[in-house]
């Protein structure tokens, strides 16, 4: 199991600033009343990055994996990558969290 990456709502909104509201849609959203923060799964950034095809990508991945902290690197393959990876791990976190929700509606 991997941990996932924090990325604090301040860092959330330099990245809304640059490319919309879709950036609070990579995770799941959390707060303790002083700090909020996404937690974004490691797996939906692997996800997205297989999705892209691009092996720049896949290799920033597999050492945003082996970081201890994941938090900068991240930020920085998001602002290289762009507009199109974030879609990619909004597109791969709805699936694993609607995924199954939908799967069993369609089954009934």
């Amino acid at each position: 199991m991997h941990l996932p990456i924090i990325v604090p709502d301040d860092d959330l909104k330099n990245l809304e600033k640059r490319f919309g509201p879709g950036v609070r849609n990579m995770g799941p959203w959390n707060s303790d009343g002083v700090f909020s923060y996404s937690s974004i799964p490691i797996v939906v950034v692997e996800e997205a990055a297989e999705s892209m095809n691009d092996p720049m990508i896949a290799e920033a991945v597999i050492r945003l994996k082996q970081a201890p902290e994941r938090t900068k690197p991240f930020l920085e393959l998001v602002h290289s990558s762009g507009p199109a990876l974030i879609e990619k791990i909004v597109a791969a976190y709805r699936e694993r969290s609607l995924g199954p929700l939908l799967h069993g509606v369609a089954e009934r």
